[in-house]
């Protein structure tokens, strides 16, 4: 509606969990936005909120509806464009994003997406998934994380840093191996929830996905560094 006559394709898309804190989605993509590239200032960025016409829904609304939009659908073909880069998971402390079914399912989609561009060769494979934790967020996680981890090695009557060290994985990938379960995430209506859940069973199986939530999660130590905060362990 801004820009029809120039429309421009879309560098990035924005993955979300609706009902966040949006101050929070709106640092955590600007600091996405500024590792994108050149600042952020010429990424062309993707974004529900914006691109999907909101209030259609509402009594004597002329539409189009959310319903009619989903039909052509937006998701799978923004996320399949050849053209995009990649998409950004924007995590807030307030709502956790794979409680919301549609985020699962853009992920499935990001997932062929990935499996499809590595078959060809094409090196923007790497990065393709983001996962972008507002400041608030990443020390809510850091902070639930190191006790779970406090818990772990209590149980084992050992120190933490040794626990840690026992372990093949890193603490932050068992916590999400532990706490993330795909399989739970809800939609509002059921028709969709039906739709996506026969897409993952028949697709990559919600074990296979839970363990690559996990993977795709940006390391906390990486992350802490950038937000100048404590390590995990």
């Amino acid at each position: 509606l801004l820009n029809p006559d120039q429309p421009l394709e879309s560098d990035a898309m924005i993955s979300h969990a609706w009902g966040e804190d949006m101050t929070q989605v709106e640092e955590a993509i600007i600091d996405f936005s500024r590792r994108a590239g050149n600042g952020g200032d010429d990424l062309v960025i993707w974004f529900c909120l914006f691109a999907l016409y909101q209030p259609g829904d509402e009594e004597g609304d002329e539409g189009p509806t959310i319903g009619e939009q989903m039909k052509q659908p937006p998701f799978p073909r923004v996320i399949r464009s050849p053209h995009l880069r990649g998409m950004c998971l924007a995590v807030t402390s307030t709502k956790e994003p794979y409680e919301r079914l549609w985020c699962v399912y853009e992920l499935v989609v990001a997932l062929d997406v990935m499996e499809e561009r590595r078959k060809e060769g094409d090196a923007r494979v790497d990065g393709f998934v983001v996962v972008e934790f507002s400041r608030k967020a990443h020390d809510d996680y850091m902070k639930r994380m190191q006790e779970w981890a406090s818990e772990k090695a209590d149980a084992a009557n050992i120190d933490v840093h040794t626990w840690s060290e026992t372990q093949s994985l890193s603490a932050e990938q068992l916590y999400y191996l532990n706490k993330v379960r795909c399989e739970e995430a809800r939609c509002e209506k059921m028709e969709d929830e039906a739709r996506i859940r026969k897409s993952v069973e028949e697709g990559w199986g919600w074990e296979r996905l839970n363990r690559l939530v996990a993977d795709f999660r940006r390391p906390a130590e990486k992350h802490a560094a950038e937000k100048g905060s404590a390590s995990l362990l």
